[in-house]
């Protein structure tokens, strides 16, 4: 299973959006690194649309070799920042892969919370056991940061429609995940979601 998600998050200037999803296409279509690149427009960013490249890799050495391709790849790099707002860079370390997915994906749900302070483990666990709950239908990806804040877990699914979101979520309302989720509210100090429509997926 893939160890780590190196993840570009973006925040377009207001009118460059496509300028700055086509740039970012056209960077890991150059690559042979698995990844994707998606762009929400219900992000809570206070301006531009969020565009969002996230590396698939196998191990922290391959973090590394991306790092010390990076100061070759600063030009290329700065062509893309000065049309955002606000660039990120983060290191996800995979707990649990996604499975069971969709075989055409069109949409990412990204579930972002933030755990109670000491939580963090915790909440993790727990996400993990909501995840096996689904069966043998679509789980999850689970992560948390490499560095960063280190309350943070995620839970990133994928579907092939707004639709398939809308019945995953119907479904984690209801009796079977019921106690899971209380257990989640209890733990968490915050939580954000906020869909993506997938543009590029390289394997």
């Amino acid at each position: 299973m893939p160890s780590y998600v190196l993840q570009s998050r973006r925040v377009a200037k207001p009118g460059l959006g496509q300028k700055v999803l086509d740039a970012v296409v056209a960077q890991f279509k150059s690559s042979s690194t698995k990844g994707n690149v998606s762009i929400s427009v219900n992000a809570p960013t206070g301006s531009g649309h969020l565009i969002v490249g996230a590396r698939v890799l196998d191990s922290i050495d391959e973090i590394e070799k991306v790092n010390d391709n990076v100061i070759n790849s600063m030009s290329i790099l700065d062509s893309i920042d000065t049309h955002c707002t606000d660039v990120q860079a983060q290191i996800l370390k995979v707990l649990a892969p996604g499975e069971n997915l969709p075989s055409n994906p069109k949409y990412m749900a990204r579930n972002i919370l933030k755990a109670k302070p000491g939580k963090a483990q915790e909440l993790a666990s727990l996400l993990l056991e909501i995840r096996d709950l689904y069966g043998d239908d679509m789980k999850p990806l689970i992560t948390v940061p490499y560095v960063g804040n280190q309350d943070i877990v995620r839970a990133t699914a994928i579907y092939d429609s707004l639709s398939s979101f809308e019945k995953h979520s119907d479904a984690i309302n209801g009796d079977k995940f019921k106690s899971a989720v209380q257990k989640v509210r209890d733990l968490r100090q915050s939580y954000i979601r906020h869909t993506a429509r997938m543009v590029y997926l390289g394997n």
